[in-house]
């Protein structure tokens, strides 16, 4: 899971969200077509337009938040010129509009804009409206805002927080194993369109059930989230760590090649087998499989790596192979 989309709409939501645009802004243009008021009708029929396309385009599953956003600066634009005609009647849009900004935009983006937005729309309100009429729309604006701006502080939190349990392991604080897929897929797309070298470890502890067997589950937990730490700490700092199975953990090195690799995971080896616990008596050791770039496959990026730790294993453990480039 990523934060773009947990920033993104629902599909649903963001039809039906459209949809009562478009279905407001229409019953207002023949509103003002009922009136004779044909400028601001056909101001407002043109604004509808891009709020025809984006539902069109959502309903297609083409839509993007760059169009979104463009699409709501329109509308903004065109309220801010109704409260320049209409008064305190195009203010009453304001707030709706301060809302959608916060769920668009980002929380700085949205303060700015919608500040913006606000202070121009009730500068032009005051071409028909009294002074006191605007500043008391002026004083509900601000509290819009702040109301907003806490509202979507909030929410930002509350995602942070989901996209962090969500791929991360709760027990070594690595990430899991829903970041696997994405993370090998941005890395093989990197080497193919721009030629960028990835190479993954994958790395095994050695006999790590007889510990659980003889110290218990707990004191396995502790050996977990302490290999985690040494791997963290050896790896660099745009590695990115996955435990990958119960003791094994997968670490994609962005940018290495295989022999940059292999002097990291003779550093793991090294360090793991160094680690020191009052509970265990006997070293830890581990196996490490090592598979660069090129690959046909996600899938054969990884068989080959696991064929690797598997004849790490074979030749005694406590070692790192190299796949065999195929």
């Amino acid at each position: 899971m990523e934060l773009a989309k947990l920033n993104s709409i629902p599909k649903t939501s963001s039809l039906l969200f459209q949809l009562a645009g478009i279905v407001t802004v229409a019953i207002y243009v023949l509103y003002r077509i009922s009136i004779e008021d044909y400028v601001l009708a056909g101001f407002f029929a043109v604004s509808m337009i891009p709020l025809a396309l984006s539902m069109y385009l959502e309903w297609h599953n083409k839509a993007n938040l760059a169009q979104k956003k463009l699409t709501l600066i329109l509308i903004c634009i065109a309220i801010s010129y109704s409260c320049f005609t209409l008064g305190y009647k195009g203010l009453i849009y304001l707030f709706p509009t301060i809302f959608v900004i916060y769920f668009l935009f980002s929380l700085k983006e949205a303060a700015v804009l919608s500040l913006i937005y606000s202070v121009i729309s009730l500068l032009l309100a005051l071409n028909i409206e009294e002074t006191f009429v605007v500043t008391r729309f002026s004083l509900a604006v601000v509290d819009c805002l702040i109301f907003g701006a806490i509202f979507s502080h909030v929410i930002t939190k509350q995602k942070l927080a989901l996209l962090y349990f969500a791929n991360t392991d709760e027990l070594t604080g690595v990430s899991n194993r829903k970041r696997l897929m994405g993370s090998l897929t941005h890395a093989l797309q990197h080497h193919i369109s721009k030629g960028i070298q990835s190479t993954i470890l994958l790395l095994d502890l050695d006999h790590f059930k007889q510990v659980n067997d003889k110290y218990g589950h707990l004191t396995g937990d502790k050996v977990l989230r302490q290999v985690a730490q040494i791997i963290k700490s050896v790896a660099p700092n745009q590695a990115e760590v996955i435990r990958y199975g119960g003791e094994e953990f997968l670490i994609i090195l962005t940018g290495l090649d295989t022999t940059e690799a292999a002097d990291i995971a003779q550093q793991l080896i090294h360090n793991i087998a160094a680690m020191q616990l009052v509970e265990i008596e006997e070293p830890i050791t581990c196996s490490i499989g090592i598979n660069s770039l090129p690959a046909a496959s996600i899938d054969h990026w990884l068989a080959e790596c696991d064929k690797a730790l598997y004849q790490a294993k074979l030749a005694g453990r406590n070692r790192a192979i190299i796949a065999t480039q195929c």
